[in-house]
């Protein structure tokens, strides 16, 4: 067998005009040359196959954290949801008490005076005036003295916490100052104001 194998290498030399030690270096250049582009194609799709995996990878780890953020907005979202639900129930509760002791108070026959606050505007009085006006709107019932107050550049008086209506403020008014008087003081609902005219 290794007399056939000798035979035919030493018949390609004599066919190919070469030395035999010379066709050695040639097949090993050509087999040196076919390892490495098989080394080489190997090593490309090794690291091809390396980058998928790791793309994969990233994809996975962008999927985590995009289900993370958008259950976390589910979290946010049920959240505000179960607040305001529980504001509404608050509400409703408020509503419902407040309901019942308006049917009781209105089957004792017991009338609340509404809560409100009030802005008389007394537009050409100055100061002095003012201040007088102020000390009479003290003494009217359903005016909580602390929680009148006045702005002279503006020319009002504010009272922050009153229990009654507003005509009857008026009227009030009225009886304890002669100066103010029907022909020269009106009043809005709307506003929630009294205008008294001094001038």
């Amino acid at each position: 067998m290794v007399k056939i194998v000798i035979y035919i290498w030493y018949s390609i030399c004599l066919a190919l005009n070469i030395k035999p030690l010379q066709f050695l270096l040639f097949i090993e250049t050509k087999i040196t040359q076919k390892m490495k582009r098989l080394v080489l194609l190997t090593s490309a799709l090794f690291l091809f196959a390396l980058a998928s995996k790791a793309q994969n990878k990233v994809d996975a780890a962008v999927n985590k954290a995009n289900n993370a953020v958008a259950s976390a907005n589910n979290s946010v979202n049920n959240a505000g949801a179960t607040a305001q639900n529980a504001v509404g129930t608050a509400q409703n509760a408020k509503a419902q008490v407040q309901g019942t002791a308006d049917q009781v108070s209105n089957l004792l026959g017991i009338k609340k005076k509404p809560v409100s606050s009030v802005l008389i505007k007394v537009p050409g009085a100055n100061r002095a005036k003012i201040k007088d006006l102020v000390a009479i709107v003290k003494t009217c019932d359903g005016v909580d003295a602390k929680d009148v107050d006045f702005d002279d550049a503006a020319q009002t008086i504010s009272i922050g916490t009153y229990k009654g209506k507003l005509n009857d403020l008026l009227d009030n008014l009225e009886k304890k100052t002669p100066t103010i008087t029907d022909n020269n003081a009106t009043t809005s609902k709307a506003e929630n104001s009294i205008t008294i005219n001094l001038q």
